[in-house]
């Protein structure tokens, strides 16, 4: 899951102007203090995990913006906890 959402964060790094572009690992911080992509790019990177969702595990998983938002009690959401709460939401 975590290989997946760096693949679309790199996607939408890639569209960035050269000096807008951040450096997209683990630690990455998606949304929250010091987060990479303001709302469009939210929007664009849930849109982009539930279409790579689909075609890697062939499962529909809805995802919001507040899947981001209130379902961590964090300042920031990195890449890495987004991937291992995915882990979770498709296996529970």
């Amino acid at each position: 899951m975590e290989t997946l959402a760096l693949s679309v964060l790199e996607r939408l790094n890639e569209d960035l102007p050269p000096a807008e572009r951040a450096t997209v690992g683990p630690g990455s911080v998606i949304l929250g203090e010091g987060g990479m992509l303001d709302s469009l790019g939210v929007a664009n990177f849930i849109v982009g995990m539930e279409e790579g969702i689909e075609l890697r595990f062939g499962r529909e998983v809805p995802l919001s913006d507040q899947d981001l938002v209130e379902l961590f009690d964090e300042p920031s959401v990195t890449v890495a906890r987004f991937a291992a709460y995915l882990r979770e939401r498709m296996n529970g």
